[in-house]
């Protein structure tokens, strides 16, 4: 009885974080093309992580991480009712870039500042994003990434 209760209390909190739908995976189609994820911290904040591949120009492995602040509720019908499903956010981070050249390869490191919308149903979210970065590695460029995509939470 001790160990069916201990077990209890051990992953109640894993069960209870759960069900609040704070994880998301999905993919997303844009510079970079492959796989998100996306770790909900509060009502406010969130985690994501992109890993793909670059459709464009040689380019290859593309990582990218970015803190998101969202503002559920800002946008409202001409009622005034709040439509919770909607969800713009502001996110900064950086991005790793490996580019495949024919004489090797180059690495670019950047900085990203940007955002977009996330329209959820039920445990669905469907996101459009823009990032313009700032290339600090191999030198200073700007470039801009984003995409469209969506991902399933749980």
């Amino acid at each position: 009885m001790k160990k069916i209760l201990l077990m209890a209390i051990i992953t109640m909190p894993f069960f209870s974080f759960g069900q609040r739908y704070n994880y998301g995976l999905g993919i997303i189609i844009g510079f970079p093309t492959g796989f998100s994820g996306e770790l909900v911290w509060s009502e406010n904040s969130a985690i994501v992580f992109n890993a793909g591949w670059s459709l464009r120009k040689d380019f290859g492995l593309h990582v990218t991480g970015t803190y998101q602040f969202m503002f559920p509720g800002v946008i409202k019908t001409e009622e005034g009712e709040v439509l919770r499903q909607v969800v713009p956010y502001l996110g900064f981070g950086g991005r790793l870039l490996l580019e495949d050249k024919d004489d090797g390869s180059d690495v670019h490191v950047g900085l990203r500042t940007g955002g977009g919308i996330e329209y959820f149903i039920e445990r669905f979210g469907l996101f459009l994003e823009m990032y313009p970065v700032i290339d600090i590695v191999p030198g200073t460029e700007l470039d801009f990434e984003g995409g469209i995509g969506f991902r399933f939470y749980f």
